[in-house]
């Protein structure tokens, strides 16, 4: 690893370390289903990420690094999901209950907001 791409990385591990400690990290929990939709506050407003760690999927992000440079190959993890990934291995994030009567209006709202933003 170039001494530039080792800077770049420790710059969005300090950014994601920050995210965890001002728990920009949202969890919005729907009942009684137990759906959830994670969110992370950045720079550029809420991302929506999934957290699909197993065999069955994979991480995800909605932002512009993780679609140019992440699927690319060129890094691994944007600074999102890296901040989503310690807050719930620390605990360490905030949890927002809904109703699932509440699920499509807030996943809808989300996306206009995501969209609104290319």
């Amino acid at each position: 690893m170039t001494e530039e791409r080792r800077d770049r990385r420790l710059g969005r591990e300090e950014r994601a370390e920050k995210l965890v400690d001002e728990l920009r990290v949202k969890q919005h929990l729907f009942s009684p289903s137990r759906r959830q939709i994670w969110t992370v506050v950045g720079r550029e407003g809420d991302t929506m990420v999934l957290l699909d760690y197993d065999s069955k999927g994979s991480p995800y992000c909605s932002c512009d690094d993780f679609h140019y440079r992440v699927l690319s190959g060129t890094i691994t993890e944007c600074y999102h999901l890296i901040a989503a990934r310690r807050a719930l291995d620390q605990n360490k994030y905030s949890k927002i209950e809904f109703s699932d009567d509440e699920y499509e209006s807030f996943l809808r709202s989300l996306l206009e907001d995501l969209f609104s933003r290319t």
